[in-house]
């Protein structure tokens, strides 16, 4: 398994202010058509109405859940949020019901308050992504799904061109705030309240997963 040297808060602050400015072209170029495809599945599974899009960046995911849903969005980076929020006022998006500056391990929420949360690309950004679970855990309401869409790494015994450039890319990712070698193993469920319900692969050469999960209903 591919040892990680831990992001820290700050530098992926730094990161991401750096190029908020960029943000939407290059994440136009590989990931936004397979957001737009994840929120539309999320609009037709959650029951409810209070969604949680965690790292919601420049709220490019924001356009395309449904009206009747009402949508939180954190960021750990100001500038990300300061676009989103022009996104949101410029497309006229009634269904946003805020934009907050908030760390992904420390949600300020009570517990159960969401029936979906959205996570894309948070994996490989965080610096702890346990801890990042267990938040996400806590605030979710018993029966409602999480949606995780991530880039996870070839198998590290993978001789493939994809393995070889995710492997030769991670010194410079991590400088940029984010892992191009992480992988699927670092994410384990086995305490937790969720259980893996779905697991899709997306893009070329299946570069990036969405992992839906559902968190136990509560017992009576």
């Amino acid at each position: 398994m591919t040892v990680h040297t831990p992001l820290r808060a700050d530098d992926v602050r730094r990161s991401y202010a750096r190029w908020a400015g960029h943000y939407d072209f290059t994440f136009a170029l590989f990931g936004r058509k397979y957001v737009k495809k994840i929120v539309h599945r999320l609009n037709d599974e959650t029951h409810g109405c209070h969604v949680l899009d965690v790292g919601t960046g420049t709220g490019l995911s924001l356009p395309y859940f449904r009206p009747g849903l009402s949508v939180t969005g954190i960021d750990i980076s100001e500038e990300m949020l300061a676009r989103a929020a022009q996104r949101v006022r410029r497309k006229k998006l009634h269904n946003i019901a805020g934009l907050h500056v908030m760390d992904a391990d420390n949600l300020q929420f009570e517990d159960a308050t969401f029936d979906s949360v959205l996570a894309t690309f948070v994996m490989s950004v965080v610096p702890n992504q346990s801890l990042v679970l267990s938040e996400i855990e806590r605030i979710t309401r018993p029966g409602g799904k999480v949606f995780l869409f991530n880039h996870f790494c070839a198998d590290s015994r993978d001789k493939s061109l994809r393995a070889l450039a995710e492997r030769a890319m991670a010194p410079a990712s991590r400088k940029v705030g984010f892992h191009s070698d992480f992988s699927r193993a670092h994410l384990s469920f086995a305490n937790s309240a969720f259980r893996v319900i779905d697991e899709a692969s997306f893009g070329p050469f299946d570069m990036f997963t969405l992992l839906t999960l559902q968190k136990a209903a509560s017992e009576v």
